[in-house]
């Protein structure tokens, strides 16, 4: 497998070690580089594929023979509710949790609550042809839970003619291109809407795998 080297302050990695050893401390300061294995992590059969607060991929590796990941990202993936904060003043990472909603924070079932739980952004070179692939990732503040609630409180045909509404603007903005886009909360795939100038097309079948 081919390894990547990571730089990195000791003590400001916020990450969850997994390890069948005793966990022990990183160094208390100063900068370090390290020989990594990127590798998959299967939680509960289903890929673990991390990502930080902004919706970007990031990576899990070994080191030394314990395995590390994003803290926040693995609570979530076992649906656990939790905040995950860093006090650089005290090079403390923090971890609380948190509290239960009695019902979704989102109650607006309309287009417009719809849209707004959502950040799209394009794919970096991704110009293949006449297409361009664009990512469609949940920015609210849902739970893992409160967002299945809120996603079934929609028709399957409203969330399909929403989403279908949201890429029809995208494609508008690059009338010449083919647009493909790709909805998602967290490392869960939810489906994906294809339109261009005379079509717009979607499939939200894999939201049904885990969205029961």
């Amino acid at each position: 497998m081919k390894k990547r080297f990571l730089s990195f302050a000791a003590g400001a990695l916020t990450a969850l070690l997994i390890s069948s050893t005793a966990v022990t401390a990183l160094a208390a300061s100063g900068a370090i580089q390290i020989e990594v294995s990127p590798i998959s992590v299967l939680v509960d059969g289903e890929v673990f594929q991390p990502k930080d607060a902004k919706g970007n991929d990031v990576m899990v590796f070994t080191y030394n023979g314990t395995t590390y990941a994003p803290l926040r990202a693995l609570a979530e993936a076992y649906g656990l509710e939790v905040e995950v904060g860093y006090d650089g003043e005290r090079n403390i990472a923090t971890v609380s949790s948190r509290p239960t909603q009695t019902q979704p924070s989102t109650a607006d079932t309309g287009y417009a609550g719809f849209e707004r739980q959502w950040t799209v952004k394009e794919k970096p070179v991704t110009n293949y042809g006449d297409e361009k692939i664009f990512t469609v990732t949940y920015s609210g503040d849902l739970s893992r839970s409160e967002f299945k609630a809120w996603w079934k409180s929609y028709d399957l045909s409203t969330i399909k003619e929403y989403a279908e509404w949201m890429i029809a603007e995208v494609q508008s903005e690059v009338p010449s291109y083919i647009v493909t886009a790709y909805f998602s909360y967290g490392q869960y795939n939810l489906g994906s809407v294809h339109g261009s100038s005379d079509f717009t097309g979607s499939n939200f079948d894999a939201a049904d795998v885990w969205i029961k």
